[in-house]
């Protein structure tokens, strides 16, 4: 066998093996493509929906109120006695301490009276010196005795009147506050019970609000309530007081805290927005898109269960913020739909795309 035969057929075995190597190659391309196309059909029957892990938050429970906040007390100083003003020794707006004079009664002849008084004090009680040494003497009977003796008691009584009609011409502030008005100018005449003044304790505050019906059973004596005016200024307070009746025309009960007045707030009568804080509670800050309703008209959000499978969540809403809103009943850790939620069913299985917390999604918390 020449050289050029030789030559001729390893040239062919070459050639048909390199043929043949290459339709095994592309055997096995279609092979692979044929898998790859197979499981892609099998996504495509799936709906692909976004998912994210949400983790519950602590939330302070609280309700939502407008109120007011009004000065502890607020008492008005009448009059015990007649008689004209004859001086007014305070003025609107002075700060008072307990027992510093306000204004002064006319005098009159009361004066003259107490020394009257006294004079015949003084000789009741000489005449019943007497009579307990007649008495001794059995010169006394024991009628007279006790005539004498119910004379100096009388007498005494007499004193004690005139007194305290004295000391009622001196009208004092029965606390320290504010002199907040006063209603009589000098020289005015005034009967027992006329209002004379009007004086207000700063030093504690009331926050007073109306707590709708749907929320009185939440209430307690002792719970925290936090006002805000509208200057920013805040108080914070115990709740000392519930209404046992609700008002007939709101369905609301009224309910009013003791805050100690530590901001120094000089203007009672604002209007304030108040919390009543109810406690700590597990729940979660979502966006509202999240939220759809039943086919009973009831609040859920759509997640995933270990199967990958459309779960529903009943929820509760405790709170509503601008940035969000707060809802409790769910678990502390769970997967929810973020995007698509609207578009599949409960137990319909999908194809979930997750999204780490950092990831931008229709939830609020992480």
């Amino acid at each position: 066998m020449n050289r050029s035969l030789v030559f001729s057929i390893v040239m062919a075995i070459v050639a048909t093996l390199w043929i043949l190597s290459g339709n095994f190659k592309d055997d096995a391309e279609h092979q692979g493509q044929d898998v790859i196309a197979e499981s892609s059909q099998r996504d495509e029957g799936l709906f692909r929906v976004t998912v994210k892990q949400f983790k519950a938050q602590e939330l302070t429970q609280r309700i939502d109120l407008q109120g007011e906040i009004d000065a502890d007390r607020n008492v008005d100083i009448r009059a015990e006695t007649e008689g004209a003003i004859a001086k007014l020794i305070a003025k609107k707006g002075d700060r008072m301490t307990a027992g510093q004079r306000v204004l002064n009664l006319a005098m009159n002849d009361r004066q003259a009276r107490l020394a009257r008084a006294k004079a015949d004090l003084k000789v009741a009680r000489a005449e019943l010196k007497s009579s307990l040494s007649l008495k001794e003497k059995n010169l006394l009977s024991e009628n007279q005795l006790q005539q004498n003796q119910a004379n100096v008691m009388a007498a005494e009584a007499a004193v004690k009147e005139v007194e305290l009609e004295i000391e009622h011409t001196h009208i004092l502030s029965p606390f320290a506050g504010v002199l907040n008005d006063l209603h009589v100018e000098q020289g005015d005449y005034v009967a027992p019970g006329t209002v004379l003044a009007t004086i207000v304790d700063d030093q504690a505050l009331i926050i007073s609000a109306d707590v709708p019906q749907q929320h009185v059973a939440k209430l307690a004596l002792g719970q925290v309530v936090e006002a805000k005016l509208l200057n920013g200024t805040e108080l914070k307070g115990k709740i000392t007081y519930i209404s046992s009746i609700a008002d007939l025309a709101t369905r609301a009960f009224r309910i009013e805290a003791l805050a100690q007045n530590s901001s120094q707030v000089k203007r009672f009568g604002q209007s304030a927005r108040v919390s009543i804080l109810l406690g700590q509670q597990k729940a979660h800050k979502l966006s509202p898109s999240l939220l759809s309703l039943d086919s009973q008209g009831e609040l859920q959000i759509k997640g995933l269960d270990v199967e990958g499978r459309v779960k529903a969540y009943p929820v509760e809403l405790l709170r509503s913020e601008n940035d969000g809103v707060w809802l409790g009943g769910l678990p502390e850790v769970l997967e929810l739909i973020t995007v698509g939620q609207g578009f599949v069913s409960v137990g319909e299985k999908v194809s979930p795309v997750r999204v780490s917390a950092e990831d931008k999604a229709s939830g609020v918390d992480s």
